[in-house]
């Protein structure tokens, strides 16, 4: 079976969680195929030198992991999402990279994950619980303020826990948020977000070049 390989570089460890929604992307677009895939993350804590730029990380990545495409992701946040893709376009040129698909949530990359309320109660290890979570509709998701927050405020509610519990729970909390996108089985919700369908559309034509 023929294998794909793609890098995801990020802005930080956190970003991890985006793995799993490129995973999710490609294995749709090349559904019936017979074309497997191999995703590594290119975390810049491994990295022997401090990394203080987009064009450094970019350089890590395909660097340390070749691939046959790179996702380049930054939060659009407080700046608009087009100047956040200069960014990408500029810093994949300077590193001579041709085949690389940006990713740029309008806020924050946890947006994205706030669409499956059962994923979220089993990452909390409360799968059975009924404490209300008040989720956002996933058309909502681009005007939230700090889907971060949010995020980490859902995961607490449903987890129920108190105390010195919910203390340790809270020292974990990045490991519960890449736990929710692991059990996320559908992100086609998301396909009512500008920015997602902007992705999901860039992923399928940089798919085309790679296999034509």
């Amino acid at each position: 079976m023929k294998t794909l390989d793609y890098t995801l570089v990020c802005d930080g460890p956190s970003d991890r969680s985006l793995l799993r929604v490129i995973e999710w992307v490609i294995s749709d677009a090349l559904n019936g195929k017979g074309i497997g895939t191999r995703g590594r993350f290119a975390d810049p804590r491994l990295s022997a030198t401090k990394l203080t730029s987009l064009t450094e990380r970019v350089r890590y990545g395909v660097d340390q992991f070749p691939c046959a495409i790179l996702f380049v992701h930054r939060d659009a946040e407080a700046s608009q999402p087009a100047e956040r893709l200069g960014e990408i376009s500029v810093a994949a040129g300077a590193c001579g990279v041709d085949m690389f698909v940006p990713i740029v949530p309008v806020r924050m990359t946890e947006a994205w994950l706030l669409i499956d309320e059962a994923a979220v109660r089993r990452a909390a290890g409360n799968p059975n619980g009924t404490v209300p979570l008040d989720f956002p509709k996933a058309r909502d998701l681009e005007h939230l303020h700090n889907p971060k927050e949010v995020l980490h405020q859902v995961l607490v509610l449903a987890s129920e826990h108190s105390g010195r519990r919910l203390h340790s729970f809270r020292q974990r909390m990045g490991m519960h948020v890449h736990r929710v996108a692991e059990l996320i089985g559908d992100f086609r919700p998301l396909r009512s977000l500008e920015a997602f369908g902007a992705f999901e559309t860039a992923t399928r034509a940089a798919l085309n070049r790679v296999l034509q």
